[in-house]
């Protein structure tokens, strides 16, 4: 809208009342003052009809997602492999985060006691401090065994056919690293588990392994970092990161998140924040996850409505 324009209408129409009030305006005058008024009318008119148009020629180039699926994956947590998918429907932005629980985890074992016996003992484990782990592991068909490092670390060594440790250059000699070095050893990962094909073996040449099937991921999972007083505990976080993802994007810099200490639903605590936004979330990773989601959003293909 032509902002002056605006303004001398509102001037003639005042001044045609006062006008019209007073004994000595000729009709000719009056005439006069109607007719720039209406001049005057039909012009805002026009113009408002130009912005209308151009709102809507606008509106026409409005960018907007794709429906499409991504996934990113990434070291998360100093510990698991995250993966972030989105999908987005009708312009709908879904965003799911997990993360994967690493070998060191999922080969931990308890060593049989009398009172609480198990497959677990001295010759089929590997303990280092107060953890047991199964000396033997099959990822994708393939046996890999538990090894202690000088700096008292696990790793997972890949054996050949007699059980021997596998030394050449292109062989696995970490486990974990090997799974973590790209996007696509990561996704292998995750199919893996989800195809069960992570197992425990009792023995080397173990013909009936442990499938390891239930708590591989952290999305669900009732063993890890449930709620309690004064905590949310991870999926509550998660989610929390999820549905700020899916209204705001994740176009910030994650960096300029900051912990400010304030009330949401009751609970007082350290939540993360950018700018005026209260993300709502607590817990000490949310850049790691905000990352891997931005990771996640840069791969979204957008295309004009």
């Amino acid at each position: 809208m032509n902002k002056k324009l605006f303004v001398v209408l509102l001037l003639v129409l005042g001044l045609v009342l006062t006008l019209t009030g007073c004994t000595g305006l000729s009709q000719a005058d009056y005439d006069a003052l109607m007719a720039e008024k209406e001049a005057l009318q039909t012009e805002l008119e026009a113009e408002m009809a130009e912005k209308d148009a151009l709102q809507d020629e606008l509106d026409s180039k409005m960018v907007s997602y794709k429906d499409q699926s991504v996934e990113a994956y990434g070291y998360t947590h100093g510990g698991y492999v995250g993966k972030v998918t989105i999908v987005v429907t009708d312009g709908v932005v879904d965003v799911e985060i997990n993360e994967a629980f690493l070998p060191h985890t999922l080969a931990a074992v308890t060593l049989s006691t009398l009172s609480a016996p198990t497959v677990w003992n001295e010759t089929n484990t590997l303990t280092i401090g107060l953890s047991s782990f199964a000396l033997y592991i099959m990822y994708n068909n393939v046996v890999y065994k538990a090894l202690q490092t000088e700096a008292g670390l696990l790793v997972y060594n890949v054996v050949d056919e007699t059980g021997a440790l596998k030394t050449g250059r292109f062989d696995i000699k970490n486990l974990e690293m090997n799974i973590i070095r790209t996007d696509a050893t990561m996704k292998a990962y995750y199919d893996a588990l989800n195809a069960g094909e992570f197992k425990l073996l009792k023995s080397f040449g173990d013909t009936t392994p442990i499938v390891v099937s239930e708590n591989q991921f952290k999305d669900g999972n009732s063993n890890y970092w449930q709620p309690s007083t004064g905590s949310l505990g991870w999926q509550a976080n998660i989610d929390t990161i999820e549905a700020f993802l899916e209204a705001n994007g994740a176009a910030f810099d994650t960096l300029a998140f900051a912990t400010v200490l304030a009330t949401l639903n009751g609970v007082e605590d350290n939540y993360w924040q950018i700018g005026d936004i209260v993300t709502g979330a607590t817990n000490a990773d949310f850049q790691d996850y905000f990352q891997l989601a931005q990771t996640a959003f840069g791969q979204l293909e957008t295309e004009v409505k």
